[in-house]
């Protein structure tokens, strides 16, 4: 008897043990931060519902989902059937995990089976780290290489497969419960619908603004697009977004209807119109420790009002058309940018870190910034090369211009000197003919009425065995050396004009001057005649005239001037 009464307890005590309910947390975050997507699992479907803080909660699933939890979400969970479940506490962080995890691409809400990226930061390197994802209330590891994690940051995709949000979070190996060392999580949303209604990935934040996106994948252009919250019209736009201020009443079920045509197919393809997105669940939360960034001139300013005190700030720069983030190697409040694009900050401290700041978007570096002294210096050295091109090309065409036109230039030769070759200018060529001739040019006076003068233009002397070089001047013999008449300043007002006076071949002539016993204009009608007689005879006797006539003038006058052979040969004796 005694036997039996025993087995009858035990089996009352199984049975009232096996009937009360247990609570479990997924994804097994260790501690919960803001924005994280908490579910609560009770063991049976709760016929009594879920009590928080011993109160009826409003779902009674056997899963419980917390979206986007805040520190008003901290408290005490059961549930309960026939009897209630033990407590479940629930404190809930109000700032961030110091491991940060990022929606590269943007879009947390994404056509089933599609992939999204991710980039993880982690200030202590990712040795030893993995990523996981619940889908269908199963944890799963995520396939990363490890030869990505050995830095402090990487990307990797993660697929949306499921029709609840699935979420996704990374966690270093060997941590557990509260010790559990994290990153923020990130919920994914797919969607079986050609139209998006597309959400941010972290939850609204009260008096923050907030932009819906209402997207069609393929590349559709969008050609007016309406937006409903609660199936009631919010309002419309043509560029497919619709930006909200977030209230306390901004929570709800938000869907947008889309009219657009695929022009990569067709420039005027098909207008589809009218067609509906899922809808999406917008979750307003009170607004956790943030970091806010300004700008001044030259620096960014990153601050954190309700950070502790002792905290460091990272910073994350996205190039121009960029959509990965690069992360800064300066902890400091106070960033010198040096490179176009858009920046954010976070404090981090300890085990937690403060929510983003948004970006600011810097299009033009401040003045003193290293970039810039970079490129002044580039264009000046172009210019500098440009400007020195320019001066040794006018140079080379000024050689090649007077290389190509050089102006001629008469050398006379010393009187006396010895008719050397070496004697002469080198750069000039000696005149063809004898060594002792002289060529001058016969001009006259312009009120003479004569043509002009006459140039020697080549022939040599032919008893000098000349090759043709110069001509004679026009009217004169080959065989004599002319010179130029030329006016004295002893013979009046008009001037006078000397005679040639020659001998043989080989002498060489000088003008006669006239002495001072000529006077005046007397002499000069004479010796003008016989110049004018000069250059309009042809022949050798027109001139032989003039010499006569010379001679005797000269006899008459006082006597025959010398030579220059006379002087040479007095000179030598």
């Amino acid at each position: 008897m005694r036997t039996l009464i025993f087995l009858t307890a035990v089996t009352v005590c199984w049975f009232m043990v096996k009937a009360k309910p247990t609570i479990k947390m997924i994804p097994k975050y260790g501690r919960v931060y803001w924005g994280d997507t908490v579910k609560l699992k009770c063991s049976v479907k709760p016929t009594g519902g879920w009590l928080y803080n011993d109160k009826p909660h409003t779902s009674s699933s056997q899963i419980l989902i917390l979206n986007a939890v805040s520190s008003k979400d901290s408290g005490n969970y059961q549930c309960k059937t026939t009897e209630k479940s033990d407590i479940f506490r629930i404190d809930v962080l109000d700032y961030l995990p110091p491991a940060f995890l990022t929606l590269v691409s943007g879009h947390a809400v994404v056509n089933k089976n599609e992939s999204s990226l991710l980039q993880l930061f982690s200030d202590e390197g990712l040795t030893n780290w993995i990523c996981r994802i619940l889908r269908n209330d199963q944890e799963y590891n995520l396939m990363i290489p490890e030869d990505i994690m050995a830095g402090k940051t990487m990307q990797f995709y993660a697929t949306a497969e499921g029709e609840t949000p699935e979420i996704v979070w990374c966690k270093k190996k060997g941590t557990n419960n509260l010790n559990t060392i994290r990153s923020n999580s990130i919920s994914l949303r797919s969607s079986d619908m050609e139209v998006l209604l597309e959400i941010p990935p972290e939850p609204a934040v009260l008096g923050e603004p907030l932009t819906l996106r209402c997207e069609v994948r393929g590349g559709a252009k969008i050609e007016s697009a309406e937006f409903f919250k609660d199936n009631i019209m919010l309002g419309s736009a043509t560029d497919g977004s619709y930006e909200i201020s977030v209230t306390d009443g901004s929570d709800g079920s938000y869907r947008c209807i889309a009219s657009y045509r695929y022009i990569f197919i067709k420039p005027h393809g098909a207008l589809k119109k009218n067609v509906p997105s899922d809808p999406q669940t917008l979750i307003i939360r009170a607004r956790p420790r943030t970091a806010v960034i300004t700008k001044d001139a030259s620096a960014l300013l990153c601050t954190c009002s309700d950070c502790p005190t002792n905290s460091s700030f990272y910073w994350y720069h996205r190039e121009p058309n960029a959509m990965e983030l690069t992360w800064r190697e300066e902890k400091t409040s106070r960033l010198i940018y040096d490179q176009p694009g858009k920046y954010a900050c976070r404090a981090v401290w300890g085990d937690g870190a403060s929510r983003p700041s948004k970006f600011q978007n810097i299009e033009v570096l401040p003045a003193g910034s290293p970039v810039i002294y970079l490129v002044v210096v580039l264009i000046i050295a172009g210019l500098l090369l440009v400007a020195i091109a320019l001066v040794c090309r006018i140079k080379r065409r000024g050689q090649s211009a007077l290389q190509g036109d050089v102006p001629m230039k008469s050398v006379r030769r010393k009187k006396g000197a010895e008719d050397d070759d070496d004697t002469k200018d080198d750069a000039y060529q000696p005149l063809k003919g004898s060594d002792k001739d002289e060529y001058h040019t016969v001009q006259a006076r312009p009120d003479d009425g004569a043509d002009g003068g006459y140039e020697a233009v080549g022939g040599a002397r032919t008893g000098d065995g000349g090759d043709g070089g110069y001509e004679a001047l026009k009217g004169k013999a080959q065989a004599e050396v002319y010179h130029t008449l030329q006016a004295t300043g002893s013979q009046g007002a008009d001037g006078g004009y000397e005679a040639l006076k020659g001998t043989k071949q080989n002498d060489t002539y000088e003008t006669l001057k006239p002495t001072a016993g000529d006077g005046g204009n007397g002499g000069e009608p004479e010796e003008k005649g016989l110049y004018q007689k000069l250059a309009s005879d042809g022949g050798d006797g027109g001139y032989e005239e003039l010499k006569k006539q010379a001679d005797s003038k000269n006899d008459g006058g006082g006597g025959k001037r010398k030579t220059i052979k006379d002087k040479k040969e007095e000179e030598r004796d």
